[in-house]
């Protein structure tokens, strides 16, 4: 094991606290990678220690650990879990699970807690066979496969796995968003339409559970209860730690189809949104709309949107079917105002996190019933209303969904909304560095919170890789919740595995 920081000057322990010290300290002799002991939070905390605790969330305030554990492979996780499980179940001190600590309410640390930071497991493996057929059964050409580490993030997918190996493998919309995360809470991505959720991609995974024993569960073997669970419910505590996921990829390249339009009217957007209706909207078409804070940014709905597909011929015609596809669904003068370009998709990884914020987030799906001009008109002013609520704070982002979403039952894996067409999400982040962010962000929350249940009844459900603090695991798992539960009894009884909206 590596060396601890000493605790020199840490004052006099509970019991408790001391032994679990003492165990930390002996669990850091076993692991290849290391255990980090942090000063308790009455003790001011050096740069090193800042430096450790800064990013392990993305949500600010960052909760403080007692101690990070860090391994460095599938074998230190099967020593440490049942350890820290030991610790939860006899001493009262919780750990979480980390693979990226992007999360809106920074449920990968607690507050002197522990946290498995599984950051040090990020490679990946190619497995470039293919089936007799070629085809793999979400209509891609390849059916090859990859094992891919919790903590490999879409900035690594894009600039090595697309640019260097011409596959792909599903990922979130932020560059610095984690596989373990990504694919256990559902798995959105801007290929989604086309190739379903990231967790409709797994195929199988390897997992340690609580007594440290590692078993692989997918569709067909006896833990199979399990594989169907980590499938959208996987990081809501339901029974393991994922040390890799095979998941299968598909052909794509690095330079895309990308544009951004503007929409200048509530009417306008109500009518565009409900034509996404259309059946004969391609699964290549990737598009969201943005209300992003007016002073900054204008009144207009901001659309960017994509084409995703492999081959000069096949993206030229790509362009040509979103320009009619625009001219079908908006007034000759919108249309105009969009524009398209291909260009390289690797640019996606050099954006990064945004500084750090106080976050909450308020989302849900918009039903297709529910999608008729004069519903969505309504749904939209309101909306309007939160972002001008929020000042400067405040972004609402509108997601299209459908495609190879839909085409899977809500029963089949753990993620339920699959009908939801549109995710709706009302974002309020506050810099930590303006004067006052706390008082700001406590005055926004109550009055946006407010505002959204004035529009809740036009939506259903909620994703849960967008946490919403107030939502239940029914609004998250839909009537999944009631199978998810008798799998959560079977593989962790003690709750060993657990946050504040985990099963």
């Amino acid at each position: 094991g590596m060396a601890i920081k000493p605790q020199a000057n840490d004052g006099p322990c509970r019991v408790d606290e001391e032994d679990a010290i003492n165990i930390l300290k002996d669990l850091d002799r076993k692991l290849k990678g290391r255990v980090i002991l942090l000063p308790s939070s009455s003790m001011e905390k050096t740069n090193e220690d800042k430096a450790e605790v800064k990013d392990l969330t993305w949500s600010k305030p960052t909760p403080v650990p007692m101690a990070i554990v860090r391994p460095a492979n599938e074998d230190d996780v099967s020593i440490a879990v049942p350890i820290l499980a030991n610790l939860k179940t006899k001493r009262g001190i919780s750990f979480r699970v980390r693979s990226g600590g992007h999360h809106y309410n920074a449920y990968s640390s607690v507050q002197d807690g522990i946290v498995l930071d599984l950051s040090r497991l990020n490679s990946y493996e190619l497995n470039k066979e293919r089936s007799n057929d070629g085809i793999d059964e979400q209509g891609g050409s390849s059916t090859s496969t990859a094992w891919i580490g919790p903590a490999v993030d879409g900035g690594t997918i894009w600039k090595e796995l697309v640019r260097n190996h011409g596959v792909g493998v599903l990922m979130g919309g932020c560059p610095a968003v984690n596989q373990g995360g990504f694919i256990l809470g559902g798995g959105f991505s801007y290929w989604s339409r086309q190739y379903g959720l990231g967790c409709d991609r797994l195929k199988q995974a390897r997992v340690v559970l609580a007594d440290g024993s590692t078993v692989i569960a997918n569709s067909t073997n006896e833990h199979r209860d399990l594989f169907w669970a980590l499938r959208g419910a996987g990081s809501a505590g339901v029974g393991g730690v994922v040390t890799a996921f095979q998941v299968d990829v598909f052909d794509t390249q690095d330079e895309q189809v990308y544009g951004l339009g503007l929409i200048s009217t509530i009417e306008e957007t109500a009518r565009f949104m409900s034509n996404m209706k259309d059946e004969r909207l391609s699964k290549n078409v990737g598009m969201s709309l943005f209300l992003f804070p007016e002073k900054y940014y204008g009144p207009d709905f901001v659309c960017p949107y994509n084409w995703y597909d492999t081959g000069i011929d096949n993206l030229r015609a790509g362009m040509e079917t979103l320009n009619s596809t625009f001219h079908r669904m908006l007034s000759k003068e919108t249309a105009n105002r969009f524009g398209l370009e291909m260009k390289s998709a690797t640019e996606y990884s050099r954006n990064g996190l945004m500084d750090g914020r106080l976050w909450r987030v308020w989302n849900g799906f918009l039903m297709p019933e529910q999608c008729t001009p004069s519903t969505i008109k309504k749904l939209l002013y309101l909306l309007k209303e939160m972002r001008d609520l929020g000042d400067e704070y405040v972004t609402v982002e509108i997601l299209l969904w459908g495609g190879a979403i839909s085409e899977i039952n809500p029963e089949d894996t753990a993620f339920y909304w699959r009908r939801g067409l549109f995710n709706v999400c009302v974002n309020l982040g506050v810099p930590t560095h303006v004067a006052g962010s706390k008082e700001i962000f406590d005055r926004q929350e109550i009055v946006l919170n407010k505002a959204w249940r004035k529009l809740e009844k036009y939506l259903k459900g909620c994703y849960y890789n967008y946490p919403e603090r107030d939502a239940s695991l029914k609004d998250y798992f839909g009537g999944n919740v009631g199978r998810l539960r008798r799998i959560k009894k079977r593989y962790d009884p003690d709750n060993v595995f657990s946050h504040p909206q985990s099963f």
